[in-house]
């Protein structure tokens, strides 16, 4: 197991010393451990949820270009042949889009 050296700093001991008034049952190297961790936390979630959404927009995109060419064909037009605007027409009823 690796060991880190840590100097304690006035700014590190303040900062331990509250901790340690919040962690009470909590060693130092526990709370330092739990600090790192949080911050690791709230570091890396913003990154996991911007690649979430993008997994469930893709996902949708490609659900959707599904439902809109099953829905071309039950109106019996050919998906590979249909302009935007035909489809537009089709399924928006007046709405034409620019």
């Amino acid at each position: 197991m690796q060991q880190i050296r840590l100097t304690k700093t006035t700014e590190l001991e303040k900062v331990l010393s509250y901790l340690k008034n919040k962690y009470r049952l909590l060693s130092e190297a526990e709370i330092i451990k739990l600090a790192l961790s949080e911050k690791y936390d709230k570091e890396i979630e913003p990154i996991e949820n911007e690649q979430k959404l993008r997994k469930a927009y893709r996902h949708l995109m490609k659900e959707g270009k599904k439902i809109g060419i099953r829905l071309m064909k039950q109106k019996g037009l050919d998906p590979k042949k249909v302009t935007e605007q035909q489809f537009y027409d089709l399924f928006l009823g007046t709405h034409k889009h620019n």
